[in-house]
């Protein structure tokens, strides 16, 4: 097992009984899922069944035929763009309705309509998300899309993906830690820092000295945090790089991190071979972060002092993801 994956201690951490939030999460990558492939999703502490239909589109339900109770994740198959039960054939279209039952002609309207509840599904920019709510809420946000790119379109370079025992909250929570860009990274100095949030959107600048492969120089990185679950990171440096990132929480104390890294097109050899140095630093960074995680204790209550950065602050703003009425509010909050 590689190191960055363990979690050694023992004890009781206090995630597990930390809500989940709600929002759009990454579920797959688009290429994952085939044309009449159906999936079984495990997160958010439950199961969906996820299927790509022949006309390529994806659709997402609960797991138990409404008849019977058959789990549609096993044994079932793709009929159209529909998703067949294996247990008597019924069939299911995206908005959970039934299709077709072989043995009878006879489906009341309110059948065709729903009988099986259904999930938010969008793939934007080659990632699959969808939309969780525990009471099945409609989605407040659009999903954002990669930032436009200054000359042609971005190249993507590099994917990730890591388990980490952690509720999803730590994973960008750690940006916000600006104390730790030194002990951990090897930051040089203190960044300046902006924050602030808009709406269901959460911005970050820094601006800091970072160890680069042509030595020490002045960075800029740039964060716009869509709703809990997805992050646009931009860094302008020795080169110009974009990370796309989407945390997803498995259950309340395990969360699946994605990154796609991209950087712009044309780039001449050697410009290419610092971007994709600076890319290997990038992710040695986050998996510096990974034992820390996996091993941290929940502190509601943290002892912070001057210079630790907008942590509580930057808690302020997800505690709306964990307010489950109808319509919490998308507050402006600005550092303290």
């Amino acid at each position: 097992m590689n190191p960055i994956d363990v979690t050694t201690t023992t004890l009781d951490r206090g995630y597990a009984e930390m809500p989940i939030p709600f929002g759009w999460f990454a579920i797959a990558l688009s290429h994952e899922i085939s044309n009449g492939q159906i999936v079984t999703m495990k997160y958010f502490g439950t199961e969906f069944v996820v299927w790509r239909g022949g006309d390529g589109t994806l659709r997402a339900v609960d797991p138990f035929c409404p008849h019977l109770g058959a789990h549609l994740g096993v044994a079932s198959d793709v009929v159209g763009n529909d998703l067949r039960c294996p247990y008597h054939h019924w069939q299911f279209n995206g908005e959970g309705g039934v299709t077709k039952i072989p043995y009878t002609d006879v489906i009341s309207p309110s059948m065709k309509r729903s009988c099986l509840p259904t999930w938010p599904i969008e793939e934007v920019d080659g990632v699959v998300y969808a939309w969780f709510h525990p009471k099945k809420a409609a989605p407040k946000w659009e999903i954002a899309r990669l930032p436009e790119c200054p000359n042609g379109d971005w190249v993507l370079a590099r994917s990730k993906q890591w388990i980490v025992n952690v509720h999803c909250r730590e994973i960008p929570e750690n940006g916000q830690d600006y104390a730790h860009f030194g002990a951990v990274h090897g930051v040089p100095s203190s960044p300046s820092t902006e924050f602030d949030v808009e709406g269901w959107t959460r911005h970050n600048k820094v601006v800091a000295d970072m160890n680069t492969p042509k030595g020490l120089m002045k960075g800029r990185i740039e964060v716009t945090a869509t709703g809990p679950g997805q992050s646009m990171v931009e860094y302008e440096d020795v080169t110009h790089v974009i990370q796309s990132q989407q945390v997803t929480p498995i259950d309340a104390q395990t969360t699946h991190v994605r990154w796609q890294l991209y950087h712009i097109p044309g780039l001449s050899e050697g410009k290419l071979r610092v971007t994709q140095a600076r890319m290997r630093d990038l992710i040695k960074q986050i998996e510096q972060d990974m034992p820390i995680w996996n091993n941290k204790l929940n502190l509601e209550k943290p002892l912070l002092v001057q210079g630790d950065g907008p942590i509580l602050a930057y808690r302020k703003n997800y505690d709306r993801y964990f307010d489950y009425s109808d319509d919490p509010e998308p507050a402006v909050v600005a550092a303290e």
